[in-house]
């Protein structure tokens, strides 16, 4: 009951657009990690996500605010 997968030019293009896009997306997390900060606080040497650190201050205020 399974229809043959046929390779025909138009499937080998899409099969290649999708592992390009797999191999950028995962040489992209192994070289920037999950968060994003490189991005944003101007150099390289960035360890840590200053959007983590905001939420938690905000939280932390909240809180505060509503005893």
């Amino acid at each position: 009951m399974f229809v043959p997968l046929e390779l025909t030019p138009s499937t080998v293009v899409v099969l290649l657009l999708i592992v390009a896009a797999m191999i950028w997306a995962v040489r992209r997390i192994t070289r920037r990690g999950l968060c994003d900060c490189k991005d944003h606080c101007g150099s390289k040497a960035c360890s840590k996500c200053g959007a983590a650190d905001r939420m938690v201050k905000e939280m932390e205020e909240a809180a505060r605010s509503s005893k």
